[in-house]
């Protein structure tokens, strides 16, 4: 048998609420940067709550916060990992930060403390959320959170474009 995978997606205190089960990676799709901390399902909420470019200092999207749920049956999964694959932000001042986390934490809208490194664009540098021992029966991965950065010095204010991410994990 092979193992299901699902994106996980959380939104408020304690990063508690999941986002509903959908087809696989189908309900992260429109994991919009915002100033909401709420699941965009229709993908059009970022246009409601949007990061505008500050006068001064940086300004921050909600911590987007996920993990992979995987079922079935399977002896092990491991090695995890997950990066940016393809996309080019739209301005060369903007910046994605990502980081993992054991537990569930609020949503901030202030720099992240999780999140504090530039999301990885290879896998060779890839977050690594295979929770202590890897997954043995169904699960979950670490928490992946990710936070959008826009500085003052941005010049193309608009949208970001798309990012793909890209998740992988050895089973057996």
């Amino acid at each position: 048998m092979v193992a299901t995978f699902r994106w996980k997606v959380y939104t408020g205190t304690n990063a508690a609420t999941e986002s509903p089960d959908a087809a696989p990676g189908s309900n992260a799709a429109n994991l919009n940067f915002m100033t909401a901390d709420a699941y965009d399902s229709a993908g059009t909420d970022y246009q409601t709550y949007p990061i505008t470019v500050p006068a001064a200092s940086t300004a921050y999207s909600y911590e987007r916060w996920l993990r992979a749920h995987l079922s079935g049956t399977f002896n092990l999964i491991n090695n995890m990992k997950f990066w940016k694959s393809a996309g080019t932000l739209s301005d060369a001042a903007l910046a994605i930060k990502a980081g993992t986390s054991l537990t569930g934490v609020t949503p901030v809208v202030t720099v992240s403390t999780i999140a504090t490194a530039d999301v990885p664009t290879v896998v060779g540098s890839a977050l690594d959320p295979t929770p202590s021992g890897g997954l043995s029966a169904a699960g979950y991965s670490k928490y992946i959170v990710m936070q959008l950065h826009v500085p003052s010095t941005v010049t193309t204010p608009g949208d970001i474009g798309s990012q793909t991410f890209t998740f992988r994990y050895d089973e057996s």
